[in-house]
Parts: C-alpha cells; structure tokens; sequence
C-alpha cells in the first residue's frame, strides 16, 4: 500500500509540474487576469441590466398575458360555481340570498371578471 501510494503522490507531482507550464506569473499573464476579471465583472453588469427591462421582452409579456388568462378563467369558473351554489341553497331551503351572501361572508358586488 506504501508503494502504491508513494507511486500516486509521485504521478500527482508530475502532473502539477505538466500544468504549471505555460502558468508561470508573467507581467502578460497578470494582465490578461485583470482583463478577465474585468470582463468578468462587465457580464454581471449588464446581466442586472438585462433583468431590469426583462419585464419589457416580449416573451416576458405574453407568459404574463397567458398566466392573466388562465387567472381570469379560473377566478370567473369560481364565482359561477359560487352563482350556483347560491341558486341551490335558494331552491333547496328557501333561503334569501342576502341572508346567504352574509352567512358566507360573500360581498354584494361579486360578478363576473371581464
């Protein structure tokens, strides 16, 4: 096991030798690094730009309009659903439907989103 280790630590060390040519620390190298972290630093700047008008791409704006779509189905699908509810209660105890609107806590002005 010492041997088989002693050979790994070994083929380690000539791999860091292998990699560390061509990295030695160059006046070039060093400015090519600021450069990169520049770069680096300007792609970040104008991605925090890019999410600022991200509400003005047109993709953005048509998943908005579906989602309002399907929103406003739903919220309609509900207060038919309530619509009828009240009509059953009516018909079925001969309740008022101020009586159930106040029971339910259902306000007077509930209508259909158009």
């Amino acid at each position: 096991q010492f041997a088989e280790s002693s050979q790994k630590k070994e083929a380690l060390q000539k791999s860091i030798e292998k990699s560390k040519i061509g990295r030695e620390d160059t006046a070039e190298r060093a400015a090519l690094i600021e450069e990169l972290a520049a770069l680096r630093q300007k792609k970040e700047q104008l991605k925090s730009e890019i999410d600022k008008y991200r509400e003005c791409d047109p993709d953005v704006v048509e998943e908005m309009r579906q989602t309002n779509k399907v929103a406003k189905e739903a919220a309609n699908r509900w207060t038919d659903n309530i619509f009828s509810i009240k009509s059953w209660a009516k018909r079925k105890f001969g309740f008022e439907e101020s009586r159930i609107d106040k029971s339910f806590g259902i306000p007077e002005d509930l209508d259909y989103i158009d």
